[in-house]
Order: C-alpha cells, then structure tokens, then sequence
C-alpha cells in the first residue's frame, strides 16, 4: 500500500481529500500543520506527502526543505496544493525539491494524473 501524508488546516477540506485519496488507494495520515508533518516524515516517511501550502505555520519551501533533508534515506514525493496562485512560492517549492504545485480545486481524476505523474501508483 502506498503511504500518503495529507496536511491541510481545513478539517473539512481535509475529510474531502481524504476521501477522494483513500479511493485511490492510498493509505492515509492526516496533519493538520507541517510542523507535524515534518515529524511524521522523520519518524516514518510516507511515499507521499501531499499539503496545502498556505495557511501553515512554516512555508511551504521551508517544509520540502526540512523533508529532503531528513536522515531517513527514503524521501517522500512532495505535492503541494493552493488556491493562489503565487508565483513566488511555486517556484520556490519546486526548486526546494517539490514534485508539483497543483491548484485548487482539486478532483480525483487530477489527483491521480498527478499523483501518477510523480510515479505513485494509484487505482
């Protein structure tokens, strides 16, 4: 089964992706912050890592940062999500080592074309 970490602050946005994920297949844990998520990815490093970039108590290159630099050999594949289109914090993200930036509104037939994309196996 495939380990994936959903962070998003939303409880309710949260409970939809975790919906749409688990029909994917994916195992889930959810964070509500990326400082828990970052210790999530060093006690036990998902396969990926998907989260919503604003609205976190870190910023979300800051986040793909800490992750890649885990001792842990595994790394997660990092996707992060947003409802702005902040130009900025994309390339940022990316250059930190994120897979993706996908906007929001996110669906189960984008989620598995990114997920897939990213070489997760999804169903």
């Amino acid at each position: 089964m495939v380990q994936c970490l959903l962070i998003n602050r939303d409880p309710g946005e949260r409970a939809r992706l975790a919906q749409l994920l688990s029909g994917l297949g994916l195992t889930l844990t959810e964070r509500a912050l990326a400082g828990e998520g970052v210790a999530v990815c060093n006690d036990n490093t998902p396969d990926v890592v998907l989260m919503q970039a604003e609205g976190q108590d870190m910023e979300a290159q800051d986040f793909v940062r800490r992750v890649r630099r885990s001792p842990r050999a595994k790394k997660p594949v990092v996707i992060l999500f947003s409802g702005a289109a902040d130009t900025e914090v994309i390339g940022q993200s990316i250059l930190s080592g994120a897979a993706d930036f996908i906007m929001l509104p996110l669906d189960r037939d984008l989620l598995a074309f990114k997920l897939r994309q990213a070489g997760i196996k999804v169903s």
